[in-house]
């Protein structure tokens, strides 16, 4: 038995469907092996578990491993940055009320902050002091003028760093995601069987999908949704705004909007449950308010408690 049951398992968290599918899988195993409790669906089912538990661990580490590099990153770029207007500053103190020393090395504009910017600044005062690296006069600065290569080649390799753990942790969520819809799969497919058979009045309140409040049966037959929708975009209209076009699917009797942050693996915030799929009356949907940063929305077909495949879109909220 499940220790969450839900009508809705596809609406849970990672982490909570991981554990209704654990309990789903366990309660399905424990029925009778006869053919009248489809058999037929059972090979690969404990696999499939296994495999979006390792999937979702290999995820969060991933997710970690990316938060780790971004950290390394910034921290390497602050470095950089520091070391930059600590050299403005003292070598003023070469000549006292001669700023030339800065025009020299290339350090006489304000040290930028924007990285990109900042490497660029970095590379054409290391490249202005290359060619006096020798002579004795600045001989007390030597070391910090040497490190201008070493930290911007830190912060180099770390933003390849970086970026490449983003590439990872994008591949770790989708093949997380893929490997959850296959256990959404077989778990709907187990549905759509059992609500085609005469079962006695307790099996759907004992079942995964029961109510914790005593359960009742599941009351709309698992649609088949041909095809998701053929358009769905994001876009950012200015002011914390944005604007969702979504297409019309067939079957689907509303849409659900949902979003999140993205590339994070938290759980979708419901943006709206009840979007129109009336070839009449599907306009653009906007949401109001939205925080700065890239967002990425999810668009569900929907048939009662019932859904079809899934469609996202990115937008990057200024």
């Amino acid at each position: 038995m499940a220790d969450i049951k839900s009508r809705r398992p596809y609406r849970l968290s990672d982490e909570k469907y991981d554990e209704w599918f654990t309990g789903f899988v366990t309660w399905f195993l424990s029925l009778p092996n006869t053919p009248e409790f489809c058999n037929w669906l059972r090979p690969g089912l404990q696999a499939l578990d296994d495999t979006y538990f390792a999937k979702r661990i290999a995820a969060q580490q991933a997710e970690d491993a990316q938060m780790d590099a971004s950290a390394a990153w910034r921290s390497s770029v602050k470095a950089l940055r520091t070391l930059l207007i600590k050299l403005r500053i003292s070598l003023l103190s070469l000549v006292p009320g001669d700023d030339s020393v800065l025009h020299l090395f290339r350090l006489d504009e304000e040290v930028p902050e924007d990285p990109d910017t900042l490497v660029d600044y970095a590379t054409i005062a290391d490249l202005a002091w290359q060619p006096h690296a020798g002579e004795p006069e600045y001989a007390v600065f030597a070391d910090r003028l040497n490190n201008i290569a070493v930290f911007c080649d830190d912060v180099k390799a770390k933003r390849i760093a970086m970026r490449q753990a983003i590439t990872a942790y994008s591949h770790a969520t989708d093949e997380k995601t893929a490997a959850r819809e296959a256990c959404n799969e077989r778990e709907r497919a187990i549905f759509s069987f059992f609500r085609g058979e005469d079962l006695p009045d307790g099996f759907w309140t004992d079942s995964p999908w029961g109510l914790p409040s005593g359960g009742e049966e599941p009351s709309v037959v698992y649609p088949v949704f041909p095809e998701p929708p053929g358009t769905f975009t994001a876009e950012d209209k200015g002011g914390g705004m944005t604007e969702v076009v979504y297409g019309y699917v067939d079957g689907a009797t509303h849409g659900l909007l949902e979003r999140r942050k993205a590339g994070s693996a938290e759980p979708w915030i419901e943006v709206s449950d009840h979007l129109p799929m009336d070839k009449d009356n599907m306009l653009p949907y906007r949401e109001l308010h939205v925080p700065p940063g890239e967002w990425e929305y999810r668009f569900t077909p929907m048939n009662g408690d019932e859904h079809g495949a899934s469609v996202s879109a990115t937008v990057v909220v200024e």
